[in-house]
């Protein structure tokens, strides 16, 4: 017993320390471990669309500790950002994609945040006499590489309009690139998916000698290919002093889908809606005053998205900035109560150790009442008295032997006196 109380801090207190120390890494760790304070953002080609989105996002984030890193994609496929998500390899955690890509099954799982956005088809070309999309044929058209989601679906306009794709000189053109090309007169048309604020329509639209194209037979389109949805493109909507579209438009449009791998922070999710809220709200000639972010998406919608249009979040976030409010929740919910337990079983610890003394001691005293009992009833039977002495003898031994804690001496000793006690009254009988 002396032994275990001696090494207490080796045996006891050490390793409660550690295991505290241990849970509270865990916990930090795996259970609720704070966000990262950096987010890869993968924003396709340097001039795009995505590129202008990311710088918005970068900083609205960074006024909440949050350094975003804009990761492009040039050389990484036609899938762009998605594709950068798709390889687990890649550092990106989130990026931006429109909805005609819901359907590509990339390898690594991508959640959907919100749509915030709308990106519309557009048709630009450098020949007036060219108005419909069926007059494209055996013209130079760039549209992107084979294979991406822009060929595809401008193969499939053509089709509509009975232009075989063979019929047209594709270009593997896209971005700044073709759209340079198309100012230069080197194609004839440029299709491309894009966003209002994207510097490749901005650049176009408003260009002298191009011209865009609108869209016929949408609503069959759509419904052969539903993540696309017809819009009206007002007159004058881009340009009222320049006159820019100078006809109502019908255009196909999708929406722009704010994406991230599905192990990306919860918190960190939050704070990508909460910016979005803030980026996306205002309106611009394709989309209305508050219609975005919204949170019926062509891909998996993320669960933390979920709760968070229903209005469900942590409460810690509704009344302390963002990074104190992660490690408030860190402090409330794992280490205090982590911290909290480890007191009490440091605590508990010389209570067991006085339960233990408790015991031993109780245990002698036990014996020395039912020794007295025997003493009572050997005043009639003297010759059960040297049988008494040895049973006194070897508790005595056995109490002496007791190597206690220096702060129960006192009771140590007063159960001496018990025995000595008896010890006097045992050799009374013997005198007699």
């Amino acid at each position: 017993m002396m032994l275990l109380y001696r090494r207490r801090w080796g045996l006891c207190y050490l390793p409660v320390l550690a295991a505290c120390a241990l849970a509270i890494w865990a916990a930090a760790t795996y259970v609720l471990p704070l966000p990262p304070r950096t987010l890869p953002l993968a924003v396709g080609t340097p001039q795009g669309g995505y590129a202008q989105a990311g710088e918005r996002y970068r900083a609205e984030l960074e006024r909440q500790g949050i350094n975003v890193e804009l990761v492009t994609t040039e050389s990484v496929g036609a899938l762009g950002p998605l594709q950068r998500l798709a390889t687990r390899e890649d550092p990106s955690q989130a990026g931006f994609a429109h909805g005609l890509l819901a359907d590509r099954g990339p390898e690594a799982k991508v959640l959907a945040l919100a749509v915030v956005g709308r990106q519309a088809l557009w048709v630009f070309t450098r020949d007036a006499a060219v108005t419909q999309v069926q007059m494209l044929r055996g013209l130079k058209v760039a549209a992107g590489p084979a294979g991406s989601p822009t060929r595809a679906i401008a193969e499939r306009l053509l089709a509509q309009a009975q232009v075989p794709a063979k019929e047209v000189d594709w270009q593997p053109l896209q971005g700044m690139r073709a759209a340079n090309e198309l100012l230069e007169q080197h194609i004839d048309a440029y299709v491309t998916i894009g966003s209002g604020d994207a510097p490749t329509v901005r650049l176009l639209s408003r260009s002298p000698g191009i011209s865009m194209l609108g869209v016929e037979r949408v609503n069959a389109i759509a419904a052969v290919e539903p993540r696309l949805r017809p819009f009206v493109l007002p007159q004058g909507a881009i340009e009222l002093r320049g006159n820019i579209p100078p006809r109502d438009l019908t255009l196909l449009t999708t929406g722009t889908h704010l994406l991230v791998r599905d192990h990306v922070h919860p918190a960190l999710q939050r704070a990508l809606l909460d910016a979005a809220s803030d980026i996306h709200a205002l309106p611009n000639f394709i989309q209305q005053q508050a219609e975005y972010p919204e949170f019926q998406t062509d891909f998996p919608l993320s669960p933390v998205a979920r709760r968070f249009a229903n209005g469900d979040r942590p409460w810690m976030e509704t009344v302390l900035p963002y990074w104190w409010a992660q490690l408030a929740e860190l402090l409330l919910y794992a280490v205090f109560p982590i911290v909290v337990l480890t007191v009490l079983i440091l605590l508990l610890v010389p209570r067991l150790f006085s339960l233990r003394v408790d015991a031993m001691l109780s245990h002698y005293y036990g014996e020395l009442k039912f020794l007295e009992n025997d003493v009572d009833q050997a005043s009639e039977k003297p010759i059960a008295v040297r049988a008494l002495v040895q049973k006194l003898d070897q508790m005595e031994l056995d109490v002496a032997g007791l190597d206690l804690p220096d702060r129960y001496a006192d009771r140590w000793y007063t159960l001496r006196e018990h025995l000595r006690a008896a010890r006097s009254r045992l050799m009374n009988l013997r005198g007699r």
